[in-house]
């Protein structure tokens, strides 16, 4: 071995080593392996360490595992991230531990020794093809509660394709920034903005798009402290991205929405990387506003999920009030309105509401809505006006103590404070009021899903304040992460719908649920 190899072994046994995976459910070891709750063997998971160890040290084989303990089980689908870090100055010995999300599944320690390799070729990666599993029936016991048409296999496919899509235009996207040819060795997103000549702030979306192909295999990740770096593996296939939507227009047709904003927002990167752009221009130029009109539609079943799973929680927690006092922020052009007094006419709860004040800062949307409400309702008492979350609510004309359901559908996670749109919301309710929303909720921490593609370069999506225990990324929230925010804005009985713990176990697309706090009488 070169003097030039072991310096660079050596620099490397001071940086650790990350690697993010999930055993699909079709893998040959499954079949026989707890049929019907599958748990995946732990000789698999080995197998994915020993394929990490291989890809960190290609100068080195393993020679044993010292010790190994597995702590916990793993789910087929489920990710889990790999990490090596070197266990003594000798390097010849690493430690490892696998974590699903912060909770540890298995650790250990490998032996290994040095070989003499020449530099291994570039190995070129095909394109799979499309062909998820089939959707687990064990997902209906825990969305029982909705209408029997909403998650439906339809759907399921339709998510499945739009995750793929956005693995394919993030291959694309990488390939128009010209960052593929610098990943040869390990890159952090800030550097290759630097040596790109990109925006500082598009670190983060670089970021984003580069975590988005772990999933491929084909590009790898360390971290040291803060800082995680890349490197491509091996050659990433050509993007399939007109079959793709072929195929996600023949499973639904108003799936062509969704795929027109990806592909909106997509062809902004490289003006927005240089600084020629700015997002909220490019994406709601005049041009672009059928687009949204479109997404926005209840028709898009893959947006008006969301709509849905807060209508229903939202009902619940209503169904034995007389009277019903609601104000809705954030309603865009109308669509979660829609969904909701359609759910409590089903209910039989429309007769007792006695106001419903619907907000929306966009004047354009706004009245759109307030054309379709007020012709279908004309015996309601709707009201419209324009409420800026991040500002004083009572200054707005919102009155302390006034409504028994504060509503909103994908609106509080742009907050640029968090805990004072929340505290806004309280105050807003009276006394045991509810705060209600749907939201795109993150599985599992720092996991990419797909419609960050269309909002992340927006300024009102990523310039918000952050919080380590609450929101310590811009973007989506996680259940969890919820769960912690809604007692510190002074929320009790705090719920999250539907069982989104026990439905991420089995499939790790599922990106819907509404949250929900009661305001504690006397709480000031």
């Amino acid at each position: 071995m070169t003097a030039r190899n072991n310096d660079i072994i050596a620099s490397a046994r001071q940086i650790n080593f990350e690697r993010c995976r999930a055993i699909p459910t079709d893998h040959p070891s499954l079949a026989g392996h707890f049929p019907g709750a599958p748990v995946v063997p732990g000789v698999v998971i080995l197998d994915e360490i020993a394929a990490a160890l291989a890809e960190w040290r290609p100068g080195c084989q393993l020679t044993g595992v010292r010790a190994v303990k597995f702590l916990l089980p793993l789910k087929p689908e489920q990710s889990f991230t790999i990490c090596l870090t070197p266990a003594n100055s000798a390097g010849m010995e690493v430690d490892f531990v696998s974590r699903v999300e912060d909770r540890t599944i298995v650790e250990g320690r490998l032996q290994i020794s040095r070989v003499h390799t020449r530099n291994m070729a570039a190995r070129p990666s095909e394109a799979p093809d499309f062909n998820p599993p089939p959707y687990d029936p064990r997902l209906a016991q825990w969305l029982q509660g909705y209408p029997a048409s909403l998650f439906s296999e339809r759907l399921y496919r339709s998510i499945e394709l739009m995750e793929r899509y956005s693995i394919d235009l993030a291959i694309d996207l990488l390939a128009r920034l010209d960052v593929i040819d610098q990943l040869e060795g390990w890159r952090s997103a800030k550097q290759l903005c630097q040596t790109l000549s990109y925006q500082p702030r598009f670190s983060s979306v670089l970021d984003w798009l580069l975590k988005r192909l772990l999933e491929t295999g084909c590009i790898e990740a360390q971290t040291d402290g803060d800082i995680r770096a890349y490197r491509l593996r091996h050659a990433l296939w050509q993007p399939q991205l007109a079959h793709l939507r072929a195929i996600g227009l023949d499973i639904d047709s108003a799936n062509a929405p969704t795929l027109d904003l990806l592909d909106q927002a997509a062809n902004l990167y490289p003006a927005i990387a240089r600084g020629e752009q700015n997002a909220e221009q490019g994406l709601f130029e005049p041009q672009a506003i059928p687009l949204w009109l479109n997404y926005f539609q209840n028709e898009n079943l893959a947006y008006a999920v969301n709509n849905w799973v807060g209508a229903v929680l939202a009902a619940e927690r209503l169904s034995t009030r007389s009277k019903l006092r609601i104000l809705e922020v954030g309603a865009g052009a109308g669509s979660a309105s829609e969904i909701l007094l359609r759910w409590f006419d089903e209910r039989g709860l429309l007769p007792r509401i006695e106001r419903y004040l619907i907000t929306e800062p966009n004047a354009f949307f706004r009245r759109r809505g307030e054309r379709k409400l007020a012709t279908q309702y004309r015996d309601l008492p709707l009201e419209w006006g324009a409420l800026d979350i991040n500002s004083v609510w009572d200054s707005q004309g919102v009155s302390g103590g006034e409504f028994d359901l504060v509503y909103g559908v994908n609106v509080l996670h742009v907050a640029k404070d968090l805990l004072f749109s929340l505290n806004q919301a309280r105050d807003a309710l009276a006394n045991d009021g509810w705060l209600v929303i749907g939201e795109c909720v993150r599985p599992h921490v720092d996991q990419p899903i797909y419609p960050e593609l269309i909002f992340q370069t927006l300024d009102s999506f990523s310039d918000v304040n952050t919080d380590r225990e609450i929101r310590p990324n811009p973007g989506f929230l996680t259940a969890d992460q919820w769960r912690r925010a809604f007692p510190r804005a002074g929320f009790r009985h705090i719920q999250v719908a539907p069982q989104i713990d026990s439905i991420r176990e089995i499939y790790s697309h599922f990106f819907t649920a509404a949250i929900c706090g009661e305001r504690a009488g006397g709480n000031n």
